[in-house]
């Protein structure tokens, strides 16, 4: 008796989520409504996340801590403390270069709406602590969580189903992971002068890559804030960064983008900066600059 060989089936799907467009892309040997149900279940966890850390949404847990946690402890989920964590000990390890306490910069700025007035402009992540699952301000700062929540929801939502499938990727605005990577390669857009963008195919590093990089913004908002300054940057550069995780590669990559002096805690993360030249060569960030 000859062995039945299953057929291997693929799908991808696209919803708008997290301020941009999340596309699922999905392998494996099940059916299509196996697979419809394992995108729905990626879409759903992201959707758990952005409701948890929208900036948007008055009536999210960010929000809430955003209106009270200079006022007294707040509660926090095991997802806000395990993003909130890794933020604080990267601006501990960047002295301060990673920041998510530059929310006022970003709406007095119009990229981000005015919800919360009467912020110490002074203020910044030393003003944040966090003691027994709970979350204090010491000033009034405002927190927004933008790409490092970004990164966490792709993480959480391909490893709630990556088990299911012989591979997957998913891919939020430019925040990319996949379960299989070693081999593949994505498409970075370099910025031109020009006004052009040219899709540049870089192998992939690690299992997580995202850029930063301002060329999506008009001549008059940038949305990368300088914290130390609390002014916006308007260099077109673009700076990827390759790492375990879409949470680390995010926030690692304002980091290489606001300071190429910070190779020693790139590197201790076990990621890879490369840096996109307007021609879109690819280079190593350190050897660059």
């Amino acid at each position: 008796m000859q062995a039945t060989q299953s057929a291997t089936n693929h799908l991808k799907r696209c919803k708008p989520l997290l301020g941009t467009y999340v596309e699922v892309t999905v392998t494996s040997e099940s059916d299509d409504n196996t697979l419809l149900d394992i995108t729905e279940a990626v879409f759903s966890e992201i959707h758990r996340i952005e409701n948890l850390m929208s900036f948007h949404n008055p009536d999210s847990e960010l929000s809430y801590l955003n209106r009270e946690a200079y006022r007294h402890p707040c509660p926090i989920s095991q997802d806000m403390e395990q993003v909130l964590t890794t933020a604080l000990n990267l601006s501990k390890k960047t002295n301060g270069i990673y920041d998510i306490t530059t929310a006022s910069s970003l709406v007095r700025n119009g990229l981000l709406p005015n919800n919360f007035p009467g912020v110490d402009e002074q203020a910044n992540w030393q003003d944040v602590s966090i003691v027994n699952g709970s979350i204090s301000f010491d000033r009034k700062v405002l927190l927004d969580l933008g790409g490092i929540a970004k990164g966490y929801a792709v993480d959480r939502a391909l490893r709630r189903v990556e088990n299911q499938v012989e591979n997957i990727t998913v891919n939020a605005g430019g925040d990319l992971r996949m379960k299989e990577w070693s081999g593949e390669s994505v498409g970075i857009k370099a910025s031109n002068t020009k006004g052009l963008k040219s899709m540049i195919c870089v192998p992939m590093y690690q299992a997580a890559v995202a850029t930063s990089a301002n060329y999506y913004m008009d001549n008059n908002k940038f949305s990368i804030i300088h914290p130390r300054t609390k002014k916006a940057t308007k260099d077109k550069k673009s700076i990827s960064v390759f790492a375990s995780s879409c949470m680390l590669a995010d926030a690692l990559t304002k980091v290489a983008f606001l300071d190429t002096n910070f190779k020693a805690v790139i590197n201790s993360f076990g990621a890879k900066a490369i840096f996109l030249d307007e021609s879109g060569n690819i280079n190593d960030l350190f050897e660059v600059f």
